[in-house]
């Protein structure tokens, strides 16, 4: 565990994210659960002990749901169908509007209907009785999208591939368009083409040089027309590469 301490330290230690986020910057990370002699471990413990130190508050807990549980034999568990969101940040940001309602245009509530119990026990009304429901609100705690399914096919593989709409989901929620958004574990490029997808800006890093070019390579067939820019020399991808060959 040592060791994915030093990586998470690292990357929002105060040199690196923690110096370049915004103010109203929001960070989450994705973890799932991992076993060891028939326990589950909470192998973040000191890692979410060293972001508080560091002055980020543990402002969300969400569930991803990944639909149907992963075939096969689990030792007696119950086979898993979800991982964790930590969400993270120093200055909240109300999150976008972006699940559809149903309902929507309809009239919402009696107005001497019963709304949620407060802090002191009594129900008040609601706040929108009477009125048309919304056509947008804001996600709840579960996300629920399927898990990537098999490799991405045509030779580019990653052995944890996420689907697409599980970071845009996230991008979409606390970004607005143009925003800059950053993946410091980029691995396959997911991100990369959620935030294309969602009109965003993103920076993006990954230390294994192989998962580096699937990652390209998952992008220009997905978006053939944008140009990639080298970040060192300046040039298009494309054309350092012709230059060196």
């Amino acid at each position: 565990m040592s060791d994915w301490d030093k990586l998470m330290t690292g990357v929002f230690g105060g040199s690196t994210l923690g110096s370049a986020l915004h103010k109203s910057g929001q960070v989450l990370v994705n973890l799932g659960l991992i076993h060891h002699k028939n326990e589950w471990l909470p192998y973040w413990k000191d890692w979410l002990e060293w972001m508080s130190i560091g002055g980020w508050r543990r402002f969300g807990l969400y569930v991803w749901d990944q639909g149907p549980g992963m075939p096969g034999d689990w030792a007696g568990r119950f086979a898993p169908a979800f991982e964790l969101i930590f969400h993270f940040n120093k200055q909240k940001r109300k999150p976008n509007k972006i699940v559809p309602c149903e309902g929507a245009g309809e009239v919402s509530h009696d107005r001497n209907a019963g709304g949620i119990r407060q802090v002191d026990g009594d129900v008040g009304g609601w706040t929108h009785a009477g009125q048309p429901i919304q056509d947008f609100k804001i996600p709840d705690s579960v996300i629920r999208i399927m898990r990537q399914k098999g490799s991405i096919g045509d030779g580019i593989d990653h052995p944890a591939v996420f689907p697409v709409a599980l970071p845009q989901h996230f991008i979409e929620a606390f970004t607005d368009e143009d925003d800059i958004c950053y993946e410091p574990f980029s691995g396959s490029g997911t991100s990369l083409i959620a935030a294309e997808q969602a009109g965003r800006k993103m920076y993006a890093m990954e230390l294994a040089p192989e998962y580096c070019d699937v990652a390209l390579e998952r992008f220009r067939r997905k978006y053939p027309d944008v140009e990639i820019i080298h970040s060192q020399s300046g040039q298009s991808l494309d054309d350092l590469i012709k230059s060196r060959n």
